[in-house]
């Protein structure tokens, strides 16, 4: 970073902290501000948290907004940083998923107290503090320069199992970290919700309702052409000599060249939220993603189809050691991905490792909502 960036990075905080100041004379409120920069709308965590606080007469703003690219984007940012400003100073509780910039930057009220939960509901591939100055990381600098994670009073983490990865990737001792579980997980265990989402997916796709459906969700790569693997994936599941549709949920930011006229039975969709397609899974497919958290708390069998592994490995690193910690098969290639999903006599293994998995690193597996809630409620 040059001195003159640094300067104007420095310049712009004296600014915003001496507003910051201005704003913390104003009445604190007995007030709930939940925070992200992860989406333009509420995340399903964020959706949960917030229709269960309102259900107790809790005052509850979210506001969740994505900075934009380059400097335009920071500029037309800088309205959405005064208003989380004014909140964070007038507010008694605060909820993340993300890392946010005045309560890192500014000293808050010993009164106001801030919660990070985090968008990830385990830690599989390394995030934040642990990849300062990596490729995919941020320059350890600029994360001093911004007080990175500073400001947390709670930090969620999933299980002891995790204790340490999220300790390391917000730069806390790990007394500091609760466990705690996602309002994800009880959409995800929910037999109600999950009956009526397979009614809307088969719905939308009937042709779901004959055969065993097999999804596959990839990580992102980056500037890597997925077609091929696709294409060969696709080619294998008609290959074999059972039946059976194939749901295919690439990441968004991914972009593949396939067939126009896909047979009836493969589908790519964009209509429903990945974690959403779990309730009409039978098996699941993926390679490097933390949907793996998911999956393995829905019981489902996971093949991870790892047809780059040496290549991402050596570009990515994690906290779990991949070829020994992942429950399932790794695999080379679609062909044998294909052989271990109907090999019938290790279907029942696969399951009991995604289980034992689950119970490893995701603790608490009910009542998730309302114990975040609960805190809460006590804190105000």
């Amino acid at each position: 970073m040059n001195t003159v960036v640094k300067s104007v990075i420095k310049c712009g905080i004296g600014v915003l902290g001496g507003a910051f100041a201005v704003m913390k004379l104003a009445p604190i409120e007995r007030r709930v501000v939940i925070m992200s920069r992860q989406s333009n709308k509420p995340s399903q965590d964020i959706e949960m948290l917030r229709d269960e606080l309102e259900n107790r007469n809790i005052d509850t703003v979210v506001m969740c907004k994505k900075m934009g690219d380059g400097l335009g984007g920071k500029v037309a940012y800088l309205g959405e940083l005064g208003r989380q400003m004014k909140y964070l100073a007038s507010s008694k509780v605060v909820v993340l998923d993300s890392y946010n910039i005045p309560v890192s930057l500014f000293k808050h009220r010993d009164k106001t107290k801030v919660i990070q939960m985090w968008h990830a509901l385990g830690a599989m591939k390394k995030f934040s503090r642990s990849i300062l100055d990596m490729p995919e990381g941020k320059s350890s600098e600029l994360a001093n320069l911004m007080k990175m994670h500073a400001g947390y009073d709670y930090i969620f983490t999933s299980s002891e199992a995790s204790r340490p990865a999220f300790a390391e990737a917000f730069g806390y001792p790990e007394d500091k970290l609760t466990i705690m579980s996602l309002p994800r997980v009880d959409a995800l265990l929910d037999e109600k919700r999950n009956a009526e989402l397979a009614v809307q997916i088969k719905t939308e796709y009937p042709q779901l309702e004959d055969r065993e459906t097999i999804v596959y969700a990839p990580t992102l790569r980056v500037g890597k052409d997925m077609s091929k693997f696709v294409s060969d994936l696709i080619t294998a599941v008609n290959n074999c000599k059972f039946k059976f549709s194939l749901v295919i949920k690439m990441h968004p930011l991914t972009e593949i060249s396939l067939d126009d006229n896909l047979p009836e039975n493969i589908i790519i969709d964009n209509k429903f939220q990945t974690a959403e397609m779990f309730a009409i899974a039978d098996y699941v497919i993926t390679d490097y993603s933390a949907i793996t958290y998911e999956v393995a708390l829905k019981g489902l069998p996971i093949y991870f189809y790892a047809f780059d592994k040496d290549e991402y490995l050596d570009g990515r690193t994690f906290y779990l050691d991949y070829d020994k910690d992942m429950p399932g098969p790794i695999c080379a290639t679609a062909d044998e991905v294909m052989a271990e999903l109907t090999s019938g006599t290790k279907t029942e293994e696969y399951r009991k490792k995604a289980k034992a998995f689950a119970d490893k690193y995701i603790e608490k597996q009910s009542g998730c909502t309302a114990e975040i809630a609960d805190l809460i409620e006590e804190l105000l």
